[in-house]
Parts: C-alpha cells; structure tokens; sequence
C-alpha cells in the first residue's frame, strides 16, 4: 500500500470511530458510509471485449481518445489474462484469483456463468462489494459476466445497468427493471450515455465511486455504429509470421490436425477484422465523452481510469480462424492503460501484470485492505514516480484453461462461422483443444496439456512460438521450468506471489 493511501485509510478509520461515538451519544442522523476522507479518490474501470493488444499497437493513431489516455498515463507493455476467455477472465478481475481458486473455467454451465458464480457464493465478496464496505458508491454498466440473464442485481452494486439476454441483447437491466432498447441503437453508444449521467447526476452521497464499464466492442460480430460504417477501407488482416502458419507439425494435435487455411476463412477473418477496428470507434468515442463528464464536474484530478481487455484474439495464427482461449501471446496478451492522481504521463513499463493485480489495485488505490484469498498483487507501487525494478517485481505465472468442448465451455455465435474457441470444428464435431497449464516467464512460455503434449518457446529469439523447441531442449531447464509450473498450478494467495 502506498504512504498516501494507508494516510487515508488512517483517517478513514479516525473518522468512522468518531462517526461512532456521535451515533452514540447524541444520535447525529447520518449514515457511517458516508463519512470518509473527501480525497478518497474514484476508480473507473473500462473493460473492452476481447481486444487484442496487436490492435491498438497497428492502429493507435486512429483512436484520439485512447491515444490522449495513453499520453495522460501509464501503458504496461506486458499485460496479460491468466485464463483466456471472457467469463472466467471476468471472474479474475472481480476477485483477484486464478482460475482455478475461483472455479470459473467457462462462459456457460456448468463449468462457468453468472449463475454459476452466485451459486458458489462469490458474489458476496468482490471488489465491488470491498469497496462499497468501505463507504465507496458503485456503479456497473455493460457487459458483467456470460450467461446473465433477468432482472436481478448481483450483491455489491448500487447501480446497476448491466446487458441481460446475451451478448447480442440490446436489453438493459436498469437497477431490477428490464429496459427494452431500440435494436437500431447502438449498445455502446447507449453505454457511454449511461456512465456519463452517471458522473454527471448529483448523488445523494457525496462518497467516491467506482464504475465497471464493459463494452461489447470489439466481440464478434463487431457491429459499428452508423457513423462509422466505412471507416478503415484500406485495413488488411495482419499477416504476422505465425499467420497459416505453413509447418505444424511440431505442435499439439489440436493444431497440427488443421489444414492450411482457406479463401472463404481468410475473407470472413478479413471483414471481421475491418468491422472490429469500426467498432472499437465507438469506445474511443466513450471515453472522450467520459473524460469530458469527469472533467465538467471537478473528478478527473481525482479518478483514475483504467482501461483493458478481458483477454486477446488470435486470427489466423497457427492455422486457427477467430477467437481465443489457447496460450499462445495473441490470446493472453492484453492492453492495459492507467490514468490518475500522481500516475506519470506517457511513462511505459516493462513489468509483467495481470489480470489477477486489478481487483487488489483498486482496494489499494481506494484504502482497503482485499482479503486473504486474492492471489494478484496491487500495481500501486507502480503507478508512482519510482517503480521497483523489473528485476524485484513479479517474474513468471500461471495460465491455464479448461478442456474446450462443443457444448458448455464454447459455443458458436449466430451468424459466426468460426466457433467462439477460435478453431474450425472438424466433421467429428469434437472442437478438440484439451485443457492446458502453462507457465510464462519473462522469455519462455511452458505448455502442458492434458493429453501428455508438451510446447515450450524461445519468445526472444521465436516471438511468434513456430519452433516448438520442447524435444530440443536441455533436461535440466525443462525440470526447472515444470518446477516453476509445478508451484504455481496449485497455489493460493500469498502462495501465489511468492511462487510468480
């Protein structure tokens, strides 16, 4: 915790014993939430749907808004998910844990969902819910978890406007109420026109905030706005090395059994591709307009967004079509920008940082202590002028999936030919991928899968991981690098940080 932040829990707790004592002799009329440190600063989290980093990195200078909140802040340049896929991604950003300590390993039950993420009783015990002990107002608007549905509002939240019915829906449920939106609005446009009433309406209490803003852009279909229809004529699917990619045969079976890809696949890849670069407009548009909000009402010197992906996208790479969830850097690696109070601007850091840190970071930022079970670390201490040294911050960790299966875990979208898992169904209708731990260090990323199959990549001297060098590597650095995956597969909380 940072020297200012334990400041403000300290006068926090001073002000709640002192709310206290009033309550009790004399019955002042006030609610405790509401008496905390006014400097207490609000915590506004934009998460995007299955933005790749390379996207941003191609095409930066087309998104002014994004680009503003890059210059204003702090860009990691090693961010990545520890589960590639949304709901279980989701999941680790609402709790701070690795897949396998919060048991969320798929979109849909039953191995994962909203329902399922209730039932286990995680709900009580988010960074919402952490929060909004500790006096904070808080605010969801989007896209929550998979597999949402009704008009129920999950524990932790004070306002809730949170897409109900599917991906596709554009229904919101508006703190218990169902509101049917015209299908012809765009649903990001009316996201952002919710964030910014909400910064801008007058609350009843003068408490900071945190917002949860998840997007639809760019998921595929990747539906832009009207006004942005036709924009990035000229834009090609990037065609890295590992694109279709031509020798496979040193890789698993669930990639080696791909035929080169055909015409048909690399032209629906080209205009996904188009139409998620249009899409992602529209969040470029909701941030300059959140800006604008915070800035009109005196809280952008005192807020700090954030902005990311739930996780990354593969197209074409190694002969898979559309999606994610494989360990491969295209599907972990995510963008992840910070603006706020003391963050330095246009700084660019090389640390390693995950998911897992932002539900930690915000309980930091806003004076709160998370619980014992978080597994991630706050990025706090690297949000200031002096960060650690690369070298005395984290140096490996875990990635992990569950097995990928027709039905439950993946399933295709409508008017979607690739399956949301990113690979074409052979005729068998077995998807394939089997489940996989991997550890990934600061050059090397270790895949185990379940079926005995072993990857391991130079990522300095094979960034795009075509030369699986696992048969061709020496026993005593395999041994070291199964011990490092070995640690992390089980671990647990403090567990976790010392074994990363």
């Amino acid at each position: 915790m940072r020297p200012e932040t334990r400041r403000r829990s300290s006068a926090g707790a001073a002000l709640l014993a002192l709310a206290a004592v009033c309550l009790l002799a004399v019955g002042c009329g006030f609610q405790i939430r509401s008496v905390q440190p006014p400097d207490r600063p609000n915590v506004v989290l934009i998460l995007s749907d299955d933005l790749d980093v390379g996207l941003l990195q191609r095409y930066g200078a087309r998104y002014p808004n994004l680009g503003k909140l890059a210059a204003g802040g702090t860009t990691f340049e090693n961010a990545f998910v520890t589960d590639p896929l949304c709901c279980p991604s989701r999941a680790t950003t609402l709790r701070g844990q690795y897949a396998h300590n919060h048991r969320i390993v798929g979109n849909w039950a039953p191995q994962g969902g909203a329902r399922k993420f209730r039932d286990l009783g995680h709900e009580r015990s988010t960074v919402a819910s952490w929060l909004r002990e500790e006096g904070y107002r808080t605010a969801l608007v989007g896209k929550y978890m998979n597999d949402y549905h009704g008009n129920r509002v999950p524990a932790g939240w004070d306002d809730w406007y949170g897409i109900t019915g599917g991906h596709l829906s554009n229904d919101l449920n508006q703190n218990g109420r169902i509101r049917h939106h015209d299908p012809g609005r765009h649903l990001d446009d009316l996201l952002a026109e919710k964030a910014t009433a909400y910064v801008r309406s007058p609350p009843d209490d003068p408490a900071p905030f945190f917002m949860w803003v998840g997007t639809r852009a760019p998921h595929a279909p990747a539906n832009p706005a009207t006004r942005h229809e036709g924009t990035f004529p000229d834009a090609r699917l990037p065609r890295a090395p590992a694109f279709d990619e031509g020798d496979v045969s040193d890789k698993p079976g669930w990639v080696r059994d791909n035929p080169p890809l055909g015409p048909d696949q690399v032209a629906y890849m080209e205009e996904l591709h188009r139409k998620r670069l249009q899409s992602m407009l529209a969040v470029d548009d909701m941030i300059g307009d959140l800006f604008d909000s915070l800035r009109e009402t005196g809280e952008l010197d005192n807020t700090y967004v954030f902005f990311t992906s739930d996780n990354g996208w593969h197209a074409g790479e190694h002969r898979l079509t559309t999606g994610k969830w494989a360990a491969y850097e295209e599907d972990i690696r995510v963008p992840l920008m910070v603006r706020g109070p003391g963050v330095p601007e246009g700084e660019k850091l090389p640390h390693m940082v995950l998911n897992n840190d932002l539900a930690p970071t915000f309980a930091d930022l806003a004076g709160v202590d998370p619980p014992g079970f978080v597994d991630g670390r706050s990025l706090a201490p690297l949000l200031a002028d002096d960060p650690p040294p690369e070298e005395d911050w984290r140096q490996r960790f875990l990635v992990e999936a569950a097995p990928e299966q027709e039905s439950g875990a993946v399933q295709p979208l409508s008017g979607d030919p690739a399956p949301d898992g990113g690979r074409r169904a052979p005729p068998s209708g077995d998807w394939g991928r089997p489940g996989f731990e991997a550890v990934r260090t600061g050059d090397r990323l270790y895949v185990e899968y379940a079926t005995g199959e072993r990857e391991l990549y130079d990522l300095k001297e094979d960034p795009h991981q075509l030369n699986n060098r696992y048969g061709r590597t020496d026993p005593g650095a395999l041994r070291r690098l199964e011990g490092r995956l070995a640690a992390l597969r089980d671990c647990s909380g403090a567990g976790c940080r010392a074994a990363e």
